[in-house]
């Protein structure tokens, strides 16, 4: 019966020392993958579209770039010409400007490598993470806060302006040499009844 105990015993001793491998294994691994994210400064510029709303409109086209280290990140985007047929109170030439952090993220050796290589896009997707920005342009403010699965990129946000408030959600889909960020939101007066929102669908590029 002793003799039993202490193989029972020497088994228990065994999966400890194998399981604690494992756990200071993965620990130590993630440790040092995020170590070496914080370390890296990204940048992707990039070109932005906005579709006409009517058929005589005209689309809206700039630029954006993205620039970070790490789990801090900024962006902007500046629209050619667009503060001559924009509302002065919506857009002007200054652009849009936010602040943005990442929360939590699951950092991966594919995730260092996109990274390294410069590949800001595959990395944006192939990387579990959630955080929240927070952005500015012309007289109005903003924030949301997004989350990507691996599988599914979606956020929300809020804007409050002077003579219009927008309250929506946004999907992030990767479409060939373009981004597609599918939008789906609520714009109002804020000044005027509660009721009258117009519900918007519409699809930006990037």
């Amino acid at each position: 019966m002793r003799f039993v105990d202490k193989k029972v015993k020497i088994g228990i001793l065994a999966i400890l020392i194998i399981v604690s491998g494992f756990m200071i294994y993965e620990t130590t691994n993630g440790n040092l993958m995020s170590y070496a994210f914080d370390q890296i400064h990204y940048n992707y510029t990039g070109y932005a579209s906005i579709p006409n709303d009517t058929p005589d409109g005209g689309s809206l086209g700039g630029t954006y770039n993205i620039q970070g280290k790490g789990q801090k990140f900024t962006f902007d985007v500046r629209m050619y010409d667009a503060e001559n047929y924009e509302d002065p109170l919506c857009y002007t030439k200054d652009g849009l400007k936010a602040n943005g952090t990442l929360d939590t993220i699951n950092v991966n050796s594919n995730t260092i490598t996109a990274l390294l290589n410069h590949n800001f896009k595959k990395a944006m997707f192939i990387t579990p993470f959630t955080g929240h920005f927070d952005m500015a342009c012309a007289s109005w403010t903003g924030y949301g806060n997004f989350s990507n699965n691996g599988t599914n990129f979606v956020g929300n946000f809020k804007i409050n302006g002077v003579d219009t408030d927008w309250n929506g959600t946004y999907k992030l889909v990767p479409d060939g040499n373009k981004i597609d960020i599918i939008t789906s939101y609520l714009w109002w007066n804020p000044n005027g009844p509660n009721t009258n929102y117009t519900q918007v669908n519409k699809t930006y590029y990037m």
